[in-house]
This record gives structure tokens, sequence and C-alpha cells, in this order.
């Protein structure tokens, strides 16, 4: 258990860095706001919502973690619904079909926004191809690791 808990200390800590770098960046890009080009509202309103949820998320986590480290049967549990085996096959079988209907759709809707847009086409395809490389390159990883 003593190893469980130092692999939640490390990432208590990479959220703590990672909620303070967010809030840094997001606190330098408003003050210098007027540097900046002129967005329309509803993005600086996209911005602001989720600034705000990842720094709530952060806060959630970090509470649970603390609350967890404080108490034996609260690590304990948290352990076993992070390594339990049903879980992780629930969340594997979620993901290999999640990929294939996130490739898919980002290919059609590429494919009917050539037709509209060529910013839009563009951009599909850039995230599309984005998506391929992570998905190929943590298969190769894992090919290697098993």
């Amino acid at each position: 258990m003593n190893a469980y808990k130092e692999k939640m200390r490390t990432r208590m800590n990479l959220v703590s860095l990672a909620a303070a770098i967010a809030a840094l960046v997001f606190l330098a890009l408003t003050i210098f706001r007027e540097q900046l080009p002129v967005l329309p509202s509803f993005i600086k309103g996209f911005h602001i919502g989720a600034f705000i949820g990842f720094e709530g998320i952060a806060a959630w986590y970090l509470s649970k973690c603390m609350k967890a480290r404080k108490n034996e049967t609260e690590m304990k549990k948290m352990y076993i619904e992070e390594n339990d085996e049903r879980t992780g096959l629930i969340l594997r079988n979620a993901s290999t079909l999640g990929m294939s209907v996130i490739l898919m759709g980002l290919g059609v809707a590429a494919i009917v926004s050539g037709f509209f847009s060529a910013t839009v086409f563009f951009t599909l395809m850039a995230s599309l191809l984005f998506v391929l490389i992570v998905f190929f390159g943590l298969w190769a990883y894992y090919a290697k690791k098993f």
C-alpha cells in the first residue's frame, strides 16, 4: 500500500502543477487580452467555462486523494477501484469502439466539409491526422511493451 500511496502523491503533485500552470496561463492571457485578437463573446465564455471546469475537477480530485490518504479504508477502496479487472475490460472495450467511431466520424466529416469550406476541411484533416498519429504511436508502444 506504500507504493500506491507514493503513486497517489505523485499524481497529486502533477495535478497541482497542471492546475497552477493553467491558472497562470489563464491569468496572463486575461491580463494581456487587449494585445490579442478580438474574440466573440461565446469563445470568451467557453474559455472561462473550460478553465473553471478544469480547476474544479482538479480540486475535486485533490480533495478525494487527500481524504483517501488520511483514511486507510478509503485508500484501499480507491486502489481496488483502480485495479479492478472488470472495470479495466469495460474501459478497454469502450475505448476501442470509441476510437473507431471517432476515426470514422472525423473522416466522414472531413469529406463532407470539403464540399463547403476548405478551412473546415483542413482543420478536420489535421484533427484526424493527429488522432491517427496518437493511435498508432500508442499501438506501437504497447506492442513492444507486451
